[in-house]
């Protein structure tokens, strides 16, 4: 997976302050507020991704998509509607 730059990105991640550019890819996000539902006013970050090819292959295949995270687990989940993302049920 690549990060992607989309519309509403306000903010990039770059690479952690042990790591150079070289080591580390950048990532635009978005960063703000909920907006609606029972965490509304909570922090929210939202990255975007593109599948290469072969990725892709692999997930029409059936195969699932693992996300992974460094230092616990947070609350999080997968979308492919920024608005859901932003808008929680």
């Amino acid at each position: 997976m690549n990060p992607t730059d989309f519309p509403q990105a306000n903010a990039v991640f770059g690479p952690p302050m042990d790591l150079e550019e070289s080591q580390c890819q950048r990532i635009p996000c978005y960063s703000g507020k909920v907006r609606g539902g029972s965490v509304d006013g909570s922090d929210i970050v939202v990255t975007a991704w593109l599948p290469t090819p072969e990725e892709l292959a692999v997930l029409n295949a059936g195969k699932p998509l693992f996300l992974s995270f460094l230092g616990g687990l947070p609350p999080h989940f997968l979308t492919v509607d920024f608005g859901q993302a932003t808008h929680p049920a």
